[in-house]
């Protein structure tokens, strides 16, 4: 529960600057759409899993839908897709899935250049499915299987360049982290609990677009 608070009040803290920096400059009424796409580094107890099933780099996808409060403060929402393999000679073409929607806000350091930096938190829910070593009355085998959704938080620090004048690309690094401790599933009425939290690095490249009536 400490650990919830804490992200809560991070959270809070954001939406708060979020909120002075609005008071302090003109409102402008425009939406960012971005398609990312990268490699995912997992860490923590997701790498030492049920019966040597670690997992391995994998890649994730996601989507950001945000609202310009003013220049440079956006607040949206994002879903990310994370397909992290299994590092075990017997799992086939199993993965660790994770489903992520979540709220972000992004600050923007506006500059001369067609160069813009920036530093996004964000906060929501992993839904993970997991390979996990299950049993029934076939035998055990390898299935994957949906746990209890976690609550989960990060940050991203990334550079924007822009291509057009309503477009562009950019790179970013983030840090993700899912309080998975305990989550819980069940299979054939035999429950299954992941022990631990993990983290995953991820290295993104993706595409934006604004849209609206910004100048």
């Amino acid at each position: 529960m400490r650990k919830v608070g804490l992200v809560v009040a991070f959270l809070g803290c954001l939406v708060l600057a979020t909120a002075v920096s609005a008071q302090e400059d003109e409102v402008v009424d425009v939406l960012e759409v971005s398609l990312i796409g990268g490699l995912g580094f997992p860490a923590g107890g997701i790498t030492e899993w049920n019966d040597d099933l670690n997992a391995d780099n994998g890649f994730n996808i996601g989507m950001d839908i945000g609202y310009f409060i003013n220049p440079s403060w956006v607040v949206g929402v994002n879903f990310t897709y994370h397909a992290f393999g299994v590092d075990h000679p017997e799992a086939g073409d199993l993965h660790h899935k994770v489903y992520s929607p979540r709220l972000y806000g992004k600050y923007i350091r506006t500059t001369e250049s067609s160069f813009e930096p920036y530093v996004k938190a964000h906060i929501g829910l992993d839904n993970p499915k997991f390979a996990t070593d299950v049993s029934n009355a076939a035998g055990d085998r390898y299935r994957e299987i949906s746990y209890d959704p976690a609550l989960s938080f990060g940050l991203t620090a990334g550079l924007f360049y822009f291509t057009s004048d309503y477009s562009g690309l950019f790179a970013e690094m983030q840090y993700h982290r899912a309080l998975a401790k305990d989550v819980e599933a069940e299979y054939e009425k035999i429950s299954y609990m992941f022990e631990e939290n993990y983290s995953s690095f991820d290295i993104n490249v993706g595409i934006r677009v604004l849209v609206g009536s910004g100048d």
